[in-house]
């Protein structure tokens, strides 16, 4: 990290801190297994570090500590998936309810400790799928460690859920504004000059539709309307033009539409999304 960065770095972490967050640098290394730990039947781990992992100073403990693959879904009651990274801290002891690295009959496994009346140990699952292994005289189980942490992959939102909430903050941003009549005379003069063919018209009663300007479906009065403001229009709408671009997702909210379920395709369709989204524009600069 040059100079600049580590300035950039350190103003980064300052804003974080002012807003409440708390962030940690990870500046210590700490030996990574890539061998992935069953947490199903036992399996090896394996010796050889692969990689050292980065993490901050303060998570650590002064025991020493490293990291390894889960694998399985016999843990995932204690909410430990496959293909989490777990932090283990190197001990031989547990108490009840640990969840624990052991060594068993010469494989490793993650299970939770804990020890039945007569205090017998047992590395137990927590998926009734699964059963628990006794950790009795006549097999070589071990504690090598408790897993301290469990580090989570980031999981990528789905497009639809993505969508889906950007039309509702959309939906309820036009709801929540209170458009005046003086708004959108200014903005229905702006946008005529781009207007040029009457149909295209629909795209802006969309839009008025949208943010309860117009009424849905008031076609005749937005008619009026926008004769009034523009009588000079070489291309002024008719009623019957607009119905009949209010078809297919054009029927929606202008968030709502889709080329593939359109009237119109292709350029067409882009000019139509380009009169909405400067019609929003107008709104909102007026």
């Amino acid at each position: 990290m040059n100079r600049i960065e580590a300035m950039e770095m350190q103003e980064l972490l300052e804003n974080l801190k002012q807003q409440g967050w708390h962030p940690m640098v990870c500046d210590t290394p700490v030996p990574y297994y890539d061998n992935e730990v069953m947490c199903g039947n036992p399996n090896g781990v394996g010796d050889v570090v692969t990689e050292m992992m980065m993490v901050p100073l303060s998570c650590l403990s002064m025991q020493p500590e490293f990291f390894v693959n889960a694998k399985g879904d016999s843990m995932e009651g204690a909410n430990i998936d496959e293909g989490d990274v777990l932090k283990v801290r190197v001990q031989p002891t547990a108490n009840d309810g640990d969840v624990v690295l052991a060594l068993f009959d010469g494989d490793f496994t993650i299970k939770t400790y804990f020890e039945d009346k007569q205090g017998h140990p047992w590395l137990v699952p927590q998926n009734p799928k699964h059963k628990a292994f006794p950790m009795s005289d006549a097999c070589d189980a071990r504690i090598m460690g408790i897993v301290v942490e469990v580090m989570k992959k980031v999981p990528r939102a789905k497009f639809c859920d993505c969508q889906r909430l950007i039309e509702e903050a959309q939906e309820a941003r036009h709801m929540g504004e209170e458009i005046t009549e003086e708004q959108v005379s200014r903005a229905i003069q702006a946008i005529a000059p781009m207007v040029e063919v009457g149909r295209q018209w629909y795209a802006v009663c969309r839009v008025l539709e949208d943010v309860k300007a117009v009424a849905e479906g008031d076609f005749e009065g937005f008619c009026k309307r926008v004769r009034a403001e523009v009588p000079e229009h070489n291309s002024l709408p008719t009623r019957i033009e607009l119905q009949r671009m209010a078809v297919q997702s054009f029927k929606k909210p202008v968030a709502k539409w889709n080329e593939l379920n359109a009237p119109v395709q292709g350029k067409r369709y882009n000019d139509y999304v380009k009169l909405a989204e400067r019609m929003q524009e107008l709104l909102e600069e007026s």
